[in-house]
């Protein structure tokens, strides 16, 4: 499929969910995930092998696998209606569990680096954030058709956020927690080389971008692990950790290691208490 016809699909599909009632559009949002899950296989084996190792072998393997998928579905048709969302909606469908650790880390003066997961909501997290006065700014993949990645970051833009190109990143993302910004990296993404660092996850060793351990020792900034997990009725709660301490050693590799093995302890209690709502469509271990 080319980019325009993408992107033109895309905008037909946006019309029809913002014009369908939020429960009807969630509901054909699961019957989609459902045979995209039948005919999906390598991201079924993918999916299906990730949840294996969060829960083990298990009989609800396949089941949680599936339900992850219906629930990503889901955080689309939320993306798409988000335009059109006002203040109020985000305020009524989105709360966090604590406000704290992130005071406490703009206290500093040295700014915040939000680390999380592929989990539930994170654009609606962030809007959340954004509309409490937290000034916000996402490192974003871009995309290929232009209209496309304007549509996709233009959203985001509405929502209160500032984006920054992962492209473009290692001088700009130095600049935002210098003006004391929340800075949002989500740790789950595939890392090679000296972009990425070696820690354990749910028993097992994998690789994950090194980049918020290396920013927090750089500039001292604070690192504040969230999620925002959907809940029963379709509202959203975001789960706040505490900041991380940690004293550097002057080992600077050293360092990264053991502050990202920090960042991924933290974040996997999560993952453990809302496997179906983790979006790992790729393997997170090789």
């Amino acid at each position: 499929m080319t980019g325009n016809l993408l992107y033109a699909l895309i905008r037909v599909v946006a019309a029809v969910v913002r014009a369908l009632p939020l429960r009807l559009a969630y509901w054909f949002a699961c019957r989609i995930a459902d045979v995209t899950f039948l005919v999906w296989r390598r991201g079924r084996r993918d999916m299906t092998a990730n949840m294996a190792q969060v829960i083990g072998e298990a009989p609800k393997v396949h089941w949680l696998a599936r339900h992850a998928l219906r629930n990503y579905v889901k955080y689309l048709v939320d993306f798409l209606r988000a335009p059109a969302l006002t203040e109020g909606e985000v305020a009524r469908r989105v709360t966090f569990n604590q406000w704290q650790p992130f005071d406490e880390a703009f206290a500093g003066g040295k700014g915040a680096v939000l680390v999380g997961l592929h989990v539930g909501n994170w654009d609606l997290g962030g809007a959340l954030l954004a509309l409490k006065g937290y000034p916000i700014t996402v490192v974003v993949d871009t995309f290929r058709n232009r209209r496309l990645n304007d549509l996709v970051q233009g959203t985001r833009a509405r929502l209160g956020m500032k984006t920054i190109p992962r492209e473009d990143a290692a001088r700009r993302v130095v600049q935002a927690l210098r003006r004391n910004q929340l800075l949002a990296i989500l740790m789950d993404r595939p890392a090679q080389g000296d972009a990425g660092v070696e820690v354990e996850f749910f028993g097992r060793k994998t690789v994950v971008p090194a980049g918020a351990a290396t920013l927090a020792l750089r500039t001292g900034a604070r690192i504040v692990p969230a999620g925002m997990v959907r809940l029963p009725d379709d509202r959203f709660l975001g789960l706040v950790d505490q900041c991380i301490d940690y004293k550097p050693t002057g080992d600077r590799e050293r360092d990264v290691r053991e502050l990202t093995q920090l960042i991924m302890d933290s974040l996997a209690r999560w993952v453990s208490e809302y496997p179906d709502q983790w979006y790992k469509f790729q393997r997170m271990w090789p």
